[in-house]
């Protein structure tokens, strides 16, 4: 029992002493922060979500393209919130986007970062592909993406954009057809595709139409000349001269390369005509060198022009729109020489009809000058004072103002031709008949020319000396034909009893072919004896040992009281050309 109580007593007064003592502090735990990123909801330029954090007094984001690492300028904070509902604005559509987001506890200790990766919705978008294009049309091949309707139009390459549109259903993948266009004409479709709330950018896409189906004149042979008998579309190559066939075999008194260099921004166009809308269209083909037009079921005649970047004329054509002339051919003094059934020009066969009277020519020269509109003088008096090319004595004559205000004419001495370029610069100026101003060199009295004959003595290709004939550059009868040669040859039997009197005037009839007295332009360019005279040229010219003759041209002439094949002429004048079978 003693034993007991002392122990007991221990017991007591070491409960005692521990209670007269205060107890330590237990230590504090610091609990980490945690930041969740929810609710992530993007829009085409905006994205929306939620913060929510634990254990945190402040919480940080920032929203960066993927792929871009952060400054810590780059980074938001939003101090004394456990969440929070968050906007991003201004953010590209279609693009990827990570968010990040952090938490600060009150012992200032970060949390991990968290990431949430998103991407904005995409603008509506489409995409023009292949353009299949025709003479009159064309098929789009069109790709779109988050679009509900579709809008488009297509208008000339040159207009502005368009105010208009067609508005259609937005598909993936389709086709627009357009129809209704121009052809060999540029131009521009446009779009652009829309859905509830937003529409792409403006989309375009140039294109051109195909060039119509043309009948090819020069399938035959090239010329300075083609024959139209039909409405439709034509075309002939235009870089060759002529027929390309040099003027001289003695290369160094060639005028002119056959071939022309064209150039991609040359151009083509009518220069002048007998008639208004007798051809449309007119265009130049860089890619196939060739000149396109489109000629009406009108007759009359049309000079097309070839032009380079700087608007000069290179070359020109006459376009014939008549009746084939070639159906009823009138025979020579022998059955190898086969004419045409008119003159180069004429629209008629008609006795004392002056559409049957056709153009004139200066000798050696490939361009056609207008002729009388009617029977002006037939008691031969000469044209009076005045411009030799007066409007009331040229047939109807309309002019493109965009390339010509008319006919001119000019001495062979003016200053701007140069001593030798007289058949470069006459081809160069289709529309200016180069008077006899004076005789330079040995160029002759009354010749248009300006230097030493004996270079152009084969402009239309008769050799004098071995008298053959073979056509030229400058030849201005269509494929197939050519200047006839010495008339001494090809109508050897002309005289008064085979060429009859015909009609009121001092026209002819030969082997049954009408020949009309248009009579001709003097080496000034003024008519005379139209409806008395006939003038037809050849192929010759007469300077080979004769320089007495002044390096004339040979005609076929007539007048009242006599018929000549072998009539000598100034070349300056004007006179009629009837073509002969090749």
């Amino acid at each position: 029992m003693k034993n007991f109580f002392v122990l007991f007593s221990v017991a007591l007064i070491a409960m005692f002493l521990t209670g007269c003592h205060k107890s330590e502090p237990y230590p504090e735990m610091h609990l980490p922060a945690s930041i969740a990123i929810e609710e992530v909801k993007p829009t085409k330029h905006e994205v929306t979500f939620m913060l929510t954090s634990t254990n945190a007094v402040r919480m940080s984001y920032c929203c960066l393209p993927k792929g871009t690492t952060p400054t810590e300028k780059g980074w938001t904070e939003l101090v004394n919130e456990t969440s929070a509902q968050i906007t991003v604005k201004d953010l590209e559509p279609g693009t990827a986007y990570t968010l990040r987001a952090r938490a600060e506890n009150q012992w200032s200790e970060m949390s991990e970062i968290v990431t949430r990766d998103f991407e904005t919705l995409r603008l509506p978008s489409l995409e023009l592909g292949v353009i299949s294009a025709t003479a009159d049309g064309a098929e789009v091949a069109v790709k779109t993406a988050d679009a509900q309707h579709l809008f488009w139009a297509c208008v000339p390459a040159s207009e502005k954009d368009p105010s208009e549109f067609t508005e259609t259903e937005a598909l993936s993948e389709t086709t627009l057809k357009v129809a209704g266009l121009t052809a060999d004409t540029e131009y521009r479709i446009c779009a652009y595709v829309s859905d509830a709330d937003s529409r792409s950018d403006l989309t375009s896409k140039t294109f051109r139409t195909e060039a119509p189906a043309s009948i090819d004149l020069s399938a035959g042979g090239t010329a300075n000349c083609y024959v139209v008998s039909e409405p439709g579309v034509y075309s002939f190559t235009a870089d060759v001269r002529g027929n390309g066939v040099s003027s001289n075999n003695d290369a160094e008194s060639k005028h002119f390369e056959s071939s022309i260099a064209v150039g991609a921004d040359w151009s083509a166009d009518w220069l002048w005509a007998t008639a208004e809308g007798l051809v449309s269209n007119v265009v130049f083909d860089a890619a196939s060198k060739r000149i396109r037009f489109e000629a009406s079921a009108g007759r009359g005649n049309v000079i097309l022009a070839l032009f380079d970047a700087e608007q000069q004329l290179v070359w020109s054509w006459h376009i014939w729109m008549t009746d084939d002339p070639s159906l009823q051919l009138v025979g020579g003094s022998s059955p190898e020489y086969q004419f045409l059934d008119r003159n180069v020009g004429a629209t008629s066969t008609a006795v004392d009809d002056v559409a049957s009277f056709g153009f004139f020519y200066q000798w050696g020269r490939k361009d056609p000058f207008i002729a009388a509109s009617a029977l002006i003088n037939p008691d031969g008096a000469a044209i009076p004072d005045g411009d030799a090319f007066q409007t009331a004595m040229e047939g109807s004559c309309i002019f493109n103002m965009a390339h010509t205000i008319g006919w001119e004419t000019l001495r062979n001495d003016a200053a701007v031709i140069e001593i030798g370029k007289s058949v470069e610069y006459a081809a160069a100026h289709p529309m200016t008949f180069i008077t006899y101003g004076a005789q330079l060199g040995s160029s002759g009295v009354g010749a248009w020319v300006n230097d030493d004959n004996v270079q152009y003595a084969e402009l239309w290709g008769y050799d004098f000396v071995n008298h053959t004939n073979r056509k030229t550059m400058f030849d201005p009868c269509p494929p197939g034909y050519k200047v006839p040669a010495w008339y001494q040859e090809v109508m050897a039997d002309a005289d008064k009893t085979t060429m009859v009197e015909t009609g009121q005037y001092q026209s002819r009839t030969y082997n049954g072919g009408y020949w009309p007295a248009q009579g001709y332009r003097t080496d000034q360019g003024r008519l005379s004896n139209v409806g008395r005279y006939g003038y037809y040229w050849s192929a010759c010219s007469y300077n080979h040992g004769y320089p007495a003759q002044n390096f004339k041209g040979y005609m076929l002439y007539w007048y009242s009281r006599m018929v000549s094949n072998n009539n000598a002429q100034n070349e300056a004048i004007g006179g009629n050309i009837r073509c002969i079978r090749e």
